[in-house]
């Protein structure tokens, strides 16, 4: 695979507006989840605390979306009235479905069949498919779930995706491959993200933006074709609520 780095633009270049677009409260603190610090071993020393990502993607919509009060009524809410909250559990069950199915085929069919009805109909209803065989790490959050297309991807923790984000193949020039995000990546509208390439953690990439070239760590950037706007960005206050990261994520 040949793979090419993307090159930082001449100084001068005006940091693009459309980074702020639909930011979280920037007052919001980064911040641990409570089950991250629970174990599931009976406290026995010498293990790793089980990851549950479903469980942390859904401290972080507390965390964000509710700001922290978890009410009886507002998670509820939060259930019937976020799209985008039930398009990450949507991933989550396909997701374990898809492994299940792998695994053994008669345990995993009816799951399967659950998963690909609940897919469908985000599909058909909001213009959503995350792919079931993508690799996401905890805390995904998605800010606004219209028209968002995601392949067989790996990407790392607290990622934020929205509206009108494709993240895939390229196909062009015979590249079948697929992108490998970092953690605490943030992507904005329109984003398009294809190749067999690599993000590094930290990376912001602004609204509109074709990436096809791989970008280094705590990078900004912006454009068509995407280049790199600024090096060492703190992306920390448009990312929100952060989850820990687990050691086979980064």
């Amino acid at each position: 695979m040949n793979e090419s780095v993307l090159p930082v633009a001449q100084p001068g270049t005006a940091t693009p507006a459309a980074v702020s677009a639909a930011m979280p409260d920037p007052s919001t603190s980064v911040a641990t989840s409570s089950d991250a610090s629970r174990t599931t071993d009976g406290g026995r020393r010498g293990r790793r605390p089980r990851v549950r990502p479903y469980a942390l993607d859904r401290e972080r919509y507390y965390a964000i979306a509710l700001g922290g009060r978890r009410t009886r009524l507002r998670r509820l809410k939060l259930w019937l009235l976020h799209t985008n909250f039930r398009a990450v559990a949507c991933y989550r069950f396909s997701h374990q479905a898809h492994n299940l199915y792998a695994r053994n085929k008669l345990l995993g069919l009816v799951p399967k069949i659950m998963s690909g009805i609940w897919r469908r109909r985000l599909l058909n209803r909001h213009h959503v498919m995350l792919d079931p065989a993508a690799h996401i790490g905890p805390g995904l959050y998605v800010m606004h779930e219209f028209g968002l297309i995601v392949g067989p991807v790996t990407i790392g923790a607290n990622c934020v995706l929205h509206q009108n984000v494709t993240i895939g193949q390229r196909v062009a020039g015979g590249d079948h491959g697929v992108p490998s995000l970092g953690n605490n990546v943030w992507i904005g509208p329109g984003a398009t993200i294809t190749g067999a390439i690599t993000i590094g953690n930290d990376v912001t990439i602004s609204a509109g933006t074709v990436l096809s070239k791989s970008v280094p760590d705590g990078c900004l950037v912006a454009g068509n074709p995407g280049r790199i706007i600024q090096q060492n960005y703190d992306n920390r206050s448009i990312m929100g609520v952060l989850v820990p990261v687990p050691d086979d994520h980064g």
